[in-house]
């Protein structure tokens, strides 16, 4: 590493306030980008150096906008041309996930992914961050970590073959319309198929993240082990983010549901242990937080079971409530 690279990492995760031009007045890295360590590596092989005055901090509600901007302009290329530039997702857009997975206050992050607006850019950002919370709790090495963000973002990139209409009607989908929107797995698979330089594995994911262990699922209705493990994690991922988020349809389901549900389907149509590390992490996350009972009394969650995360453990004025054995008590919301 030289010194001029080795002064200018202190840039990474800020962005751009102008044009950076290379001393033959070519643009190499326009206003407003968010740079990253090969941007960084890049300047320096062009004898570039930034100063203070070039950058300024981005907050991490920018770092999302920014995220979806090239999002969106992703599905673009792949809805004109049925392929996707494998550079600008390792080299842009996966960065800007990675450091949003490493903020202190995920929550924040994953409330402003809800909203509906845009909704499949916020998702295949929000199942990323997800997916790397599983494989984390899961105990994948940083390797893995990556693959898993990117296969996890790349899942619903086939949605950009289906018409917006059809992925965006107020009303319930006929049975046609389902059906074509059924296809996005099998249009993402071949769209990264044909992508220079993506993983097949990706490929995969794509392919296989409404596969259910119990055989429900589609294209295929493949069962258990015959499903990759990075698709059953991206499918826990998928399924509660969708849930959670407000769509054009719907209402986001409350988060109680959101867990009875999740908790009941670990044992049918989500693999087990997968989806029991989600839920406490998730609920892990939460730990501290103030939340209102079904029976209307508000408390704070102190401490969750590996066993059942779905009913933590909750302190109401000084004293502490089991909701694993208060079955008829469950968390309504969260109030923060």
């Amino acid at each position: 590493m030289n010194e001029g690279q080795s002064r200018q990492d202190v840039y990474v995760g800020k962005r751009l306030n102008k044009n950076i031009y290379n001393e033959t007045g070519t643009l190499v890295i326009p206003a407003w980008r968010v740079l990253t360590k090969k941007n960084i590596v890049m300047l320096a092989s062009q004898r570039i150096i930034l100063s203070e005055d070039d950058v300024e901090p981005v907050t991490i509600l920018h770092l999302v906008d920014s995220a979806i901007k090239e999002v969106r302009d992703l599905f673009d290329h792949a809805r004109n041309l049925d392929q996707i530039p494998f550079t600008v997702i390792r080299d842009r857009i996966v960065p800007m996930i990675m450091q949003m997975s490493n903020h202190p206050n995920l929550n924040q992050i994953l409330s402003h992914l809800e909203l509906y607006d845009e909704y499949v850019y916020r998702h295949s950002i929000g199942v990323a961050l997800l997916s790397k919370l599983i494989g984390k709790a899961r105990g994948f090495d940083e390797v893995q970590l990556l693959e898993l963000t990117t296969a996890g973002f790349l899942h619903d990139i086939g949605k950009a073959k289906i018409p917006s209409a059809i992925l965006n009607k107020p009303g319930k989908l006929t049975d046609e319309e389902y059906e074509l929107v059924k296809d996005h797995t099998v249009y993402g698979y071949e769209i990264i198929k044909q992508s220079a330089g993506i993983p097949e594995r990706h490929a995969y994911v794509a392919l296989q993240h409404h596969e259910r262990e119990d055989g429900s699922g589609y294209p295929f209705g493949l069962k258990g082990s015959e499903i990759d493990v990075y698709s059953k994690i991206v499918a826990v991922a998928d399924v509660f983010h969708a849930m959670v988020s407000k769509r054009v349809y719907k209402n986001p389901v409350p988060f109680y549901k959101v867990l009875k549900e999740m908790s009941d389907n670990a044992y049918g149509t989500l693999d087990p242990a997968i989806t029991l590390s989600f839920l406490k992490r998730i609920m892990d996350l939460l730990i501290g937080n103030k939340v209102v009972l079904s029976d209307g009394r508000e408390g704070k969650i102190v401490m969750v079971s590996e066993q059942d995360p779905a009913h933590p453990f909750v302190e109401i004025n000084g004293c502490y409530v089991d909701l694993s054995k208060e079955q008829d008590i469950h968390v309504e919301s969260i109030v923060g």
